[in-house]
């Protein structure tokens, strides 16, 4: 998506009920009423693979085209500008018509400046959590129980992409989920949860990735937890595309310090696998001094394989203000777009 600015999504009408069954597995579909036994004609809702066989036609429909994704029943098309979104439109409408897909009229929008797709809304300035789940968080009442915790990390694991460091700022309320620790609220347990609806109403938007750009990962590890930022370059800075942490076990806890910091490459390189896999060189950025030891660590000799990498360093302040400076808000990217004179959206 990088460098869209116009969206529309469509919905597929009962997505699974447009997918005709041939006469074997209709027999499979068969159930009892009072009035004698039916079958279902179309897919019905409730078999295992049904959201696999409906994604799948789905995908064969509008294979070869591009600016589209669907996932199951949602269409989202884009476009850098309103011509060529208007073109990728036109283009999945025929397909549409082409192949009976009935859609959803209420449920569809078009040509639009920002879009909410699989929890998150997408606009011409990047990535930002759902408005609407960051406000469920924020004003959820504090846990009083176990099962209350377990519920709250669930909902701030869905945007932990959009939050720097997660596992050192969940430290506290992991604590509370331990088996041999009893459920007790402390202060510092309200600390941390004032502080994590902080930071989720001013979560930083996230750059959309752009394989012809440059890319580093920037990694750090502490006493509570790794973690990484895949960075991206555009117009003389570096721009976060996702944030990733997780905490350390038991035995990892009791590493040196340069074996932390060597864990956290190798965690850095691991889960943004799918983002560097295939290009010639890696940049990694750390506050670490020790360069030497890190081509010598059999974790990050594994973690890289074949490809070779070239490790930074930065001082532990300007490493922090550096990362500090990524926490770009909506709110600043709206100040930069004002005056800018809106494009005609009409179709």
């Amino acid at each position: 998506m990088a460098g869209a600015k116009y969206f529309s999504k469509l919905d597929a009408a009962q997505g699974f009920w447009q997918i005709k069954l041939d006469e074997k597995s209709s027999k499979y579909c068969t159930f009892n009423t009072p009035f004698g036994r039916y079958r279902f004609l179309r897919m019905p809702f409730g078999i295992i693979s049904a959201s696999e066989i409906f994604h799948r036609a789905m995908d064969n429909m509008l294979e070869g085209l591009q600016g589209v994704r669907c996932y199951v029943d949602d269409v989202v098309i884009w476009g850098s500008t309103l011509q060529e979104h208007n073109e990728r439109l036109v283009k999945v409408l025929q397909r549409v018509r082409e192949n009976g897909l009935k859609l959803n009229r209420d449920k569809c929008h078009f040509c639009v400046k920002e879009i909410t797709f699989l929890g998150d809304k997408f606009s011409a300035g990047g990535i930002e959590p759902d408005e609407r789940k960051i406000k469920a968080i924020a004003t959820m009442l504090r846990p009083t129980d176990k099962r209350g915790v377990l519920r709250v990390m669930g909902m701030i694991n869905f945007v932990g992409k959009f939050i720097p460091d997660l596992s050192v700022r969940t430290s506290a309320l992991r604590e509370l989920l331990r088996d041999s620790i009893e459920f007790k609220w402390t202060a510092r347990d309200e600390q941390e949860w004032n502080d994590l609806k902080t930071t989720l109403t001013t979560c930083p938007v996230l750059a959309y990735y752009d394989p012809t750009k440059s890319l580093k990962i920037s990694t750090d590890a502490s006493k509570d937890g790794l973690g990484a930022v895949l960075l991206q370059a555009e117009e003389g800075s570096w721009k976060p595309v996702a944030y990733a942490s997780r905490s350390m076990t038991e035995s990892e806890t009791r590493y040196a310090q340069i074996e932390k910091e060597c864990l956290g490459l190798a965690y850095g390189l691991d889960i943004f696998h799918c983002y560097v896999y295939g290009l010639p060189t890696i940049t990694v950025e750390t506050d670490h001094r020790p360069q030497n030891a890190w081509s010598r660590n059999a974790i990050v000799l594994q973690e890289a394989g074949p490809r070779s990498y070239d490790v930074r360093t930065e001082e532990g302040h300007v490493f922090r203000r550096n990362r500090c400076n990524l926490l770009k808000t909506k709110e600043t990217f709206q100040e930069e777009q004002c005056g800018e004179e809106d494009e005609n959206v009409d179709v």
